[in-house]
């Protein structure tokens, strides 16, 4: 029920997002710059509060460690209040817009909107969506706080399928909202799903957090207390890591998702730049790529949850993964081809367009055709790119008390370098240099992050655990070919 709470949460989060990309552009402008600006502040919101509610949530489970749930089911409330600000707010943008704009004459003759200007429109959509961001981003380190516990073997795999419910959330949110929602009901309409998604999920976690005991812990209250008396004599097990070295360990892994991150956002801007090349229309094709990179972002989470779940060998698969993103997104790029698409199009072009209009079928069938070359070039890269979180959490989570705190950091540092590829993409990479050397800078950057991996692996873990002999075998075998 826990994970379907959170699929809930991802649904209402891709839909505030397309909905606040939409609604900004409409008031500021459909730019490039439009766009970045709500996606920097959603992303910058997200990873900002996986850390600051993370090391609450580490806080709050050394006192109270069952509340957790209830905690995330508040949240969730919050967030739909706030939503419901949001959405009352967005229609008076446009008076907002012109009360803080000025205009300066250019030596051309042309008036142009004034530097001030800009910083004041940014400064609003700062001051209205940060603080629902904020709390967006902190679901996910509660839950993950609430799941993994004392159980930090197991715990790599619930911050994995946490991780991919989530996302996949996040995909049936993005393609609901351009392709039923907005069109059946309207923005405002549509941000109130979104609400009531949040609802559910904070009225259903506060219900769970009621009725049923905390996971993995089955012992008795008196013993949990026993527990935690002992735990406060002796904090630090016998075979802990040296805090330094552990820290090493969180340190060089941070490095590695900021790096991933920069790759993998920077990416999402050239395969759309690609696609609107080959395909056109800005909204469909943007919806399709967000819908397909996301899947393929939450099965990935899976497979890299149960890679390091059988072998216990996170940075190996971490760096694999890295290595098979670089081909595989090079290699979509390759046999990527506008006369398959001119082929299709001439095909048909008469009678069965006709015919395809005529009945339900026909906007499906556009929906097919501009997804057929995403699934081609994208979902494998995209899959890859689900290994990265739930990975770097295995490596480095070996305390039970910082285990808020290091998935907080490891997301945020995740979506600052999201943040960072995206803008450098879209501003300086695309206009200078182009898709082909962006491209091969971006995947150069996805290859240096083997390097800071590498230097995690030399932290021993606490807890070694052998792998079985198939395992061992595998793994030697994808070394090889990384190699």
């Amino acid at each position: 029920m826990i994970y379907l709470l959170f699929l809930f949460s991802g649904i209402s989060g891709l839909i505030y997002q397309v909905i606040w990309v939409r609604e900004f552009g409409n008031v500021f402008g459909n730019t490039i710059h439009s766009a970045s600006l709500v996606v920097a502040v959603f992303m910058l919101g997200l990873g900002t509060g996986s850390y600051l509610v993370g090391s609450w949530a580490d806080r709050r489970y050394a006192a109270q460690p069952d509340s957790l749930l209830r905690a995330y089911g508040y949240v969730e409330l919050v967030i739909a209040f706030l939503g419901l600000v949001v959405a009352a707010s967005l229609p008076h943008l446009g008076t907002l817009s012109a009360l803080v704009s000025t205009y300066s004459r250019e030596s051309s003759g042309w008036y142009a909107l004034s530097a001030t200007s800009y910083l004041a429109r940014g400064a609003a959509a700062v001051v209205l969506l940060t603080p629902i961001t904020i709390l967006m981003g902190g679901t996910l380190t509660l839950l993950v706080r609430h799941l993994v516990r004392q159980d930090l073997q197991l715990g790599g795999w619930r911050i994995a399928l946490l991780y991919a419910v989530n996302t996949a959330g996040a995909a049936l949110g993005c393609a609901l909202t351009d392709f039923v929602l907005v069109p059946a009901y309207g923005l405002f309409e549509t941000q109130l799903f979104a609400v009531f998604f949040n609802v559910v999920a904070g009225v259903g976690a506060l219900l769970l957090a009621g009725r049923t005991a905390p996971p993995v812990v089955q012992d008795s209250t008196s013993t949990r207390r026993r527990r935690r008396a002992s735990e406060a004599v002796t904090p630090v097990p016998d075979r802990a890591v040296p805090a330094d070295r552990d820290a090493a360990a969180v340190a060089w892994t941070g490095i590695a998702l900021v790096l991933t991150g920069v790759a993998a956002m920077g990416m999402e801007i050239l395969w759309f730049r690609h696609f609107t090349i080959l395909l056109g229309g800005f909204r469909a094709v943007f919806s399709l790529l967000l819908t397909v990179i996301l899947v393929g972002i939450g099965v990935g989470s899976l497979a890299g949850g149960a890679a390091c779940r059988r072998t216990g060998m996170p940075a190996v698969w971490f760096m694999v993964a890295q290595a098979l993103f670089v081909v595989t997104t090079l290699l979509g790029f390759a046999i990527a081809d506008v006369r398959t698409i001119d082929e299709v199009i001439n095909r048909l072009g008469g009678s069965e367009v006709q015919a395809a209009g005529a009945n339900v079928a026909g906007p499906w069938a556009e929906i097919w055709f501009n997804a057929t070359p995403m699934l081609t070039e994208v979902v494998v890269p995209a899959l890859l790119m689900g290994f990265s979180f739930p990975l770097a959490n295995a490596v480095i989570q070996r305390t039970e008390q910082l285990v808020g705190r290091r998935a907080g950091m490891l997301y945020l540092a995740n979506t600052a370098g999201a943040l960072v590829g995206s803008l450098v993409a879209g501003f300086i990479l695309l206009p200078m240099l182009g898709l082909q050397l962006s491209a091969t800078i971006l995947m150069t950057i996805a290859l240096l992050a083997v390097v800071p991996l590498y230097l995690a692996t030399r932290v021993p873990s606490p807890e070694p655990r052998t792998p079985s002999p198939g395992s061992r075998a595998t793994i030697a075998f994808v070394t090889s070919l990384l190699v």
